[in-house]
């Protein structure tokens, strides 16, 4: 897929992570998807599982990622900026707030195919997918995803901790 939509966006992130604006830079990397994801759609390629990592460096990480339908994630923080491109489906972003040790729901926001959302590095969030068949996004963070530190916290108890990718699995609900 050389000169597709893929290696377009991923040089463009690169670019965007070393201005002096970098999630101005994202935002603005996203925005053809998010013009005609249909035509993104078409050109991504075949994987299996939900996050399928394209590119992941000190400075940005790129991921396909899909959310399996009718599942609900746990609070998350990524640690960097980060935005999100809907290409296929719908997501229900959960935000929190910080409340002591624990997180408190605030508000969500509902995306749709075309639409970006952003995340500061503080923010706390989990994904949601309400519907029958899954949703598929790309999701671009201002750093490295997979070497950085993280925090999870335990949807049931609201006890906070490590991420680690097996912890959250286990904590993948049913969406209700």
């Amino acid at each position: 897929m050389a000169n597709g939509v893929l290696d377009t966006l991923i040089d463009a992130c690169r670019r965007a992570a070393a201005a002096p604006d970098p999630l101005a830079g994202v935002r603005a990397a996203l925005a053809p998807l998010a013009a005609d994801p249909r035509a993104a759609l078409a050109e991504l390629p075949a994987f299996e599982g939900e996050d399928h990592p394209l590119l992941c460096e000190d400075a940005v990480s790129v991921f396909l990622v899909r959310q399996t339908s009718n599942t609900a994630g746990p609070p998350h923080d990524h640690g960097m900026s980060a935005a999100i491109v809907m290409l296929d489906g719908v997501e229900i972003h959960r935000h929190y707030r910080r409340d002591g040790d624990s997180v408190a729901l605030d508000h969500e926001v509902t995306l749709g195919a075309g639409e970006i959302l952003t995340l500061a590095p503080t923010d706390v969030h989990a994904i949601a997918n309400p519907d029958a068949t899954p949703s598929l996004g790309v999701h671009v963070y201002l750093g490295d995803l997979v070497g950085g530190s993280r925090t999870l916290w335990d949807p049931r108890t609201g006890e906070a901790m490590a991420f680690t990718t097996e912890a959250y699995d286990r904590m993948v609900t049913t969406h209700a």
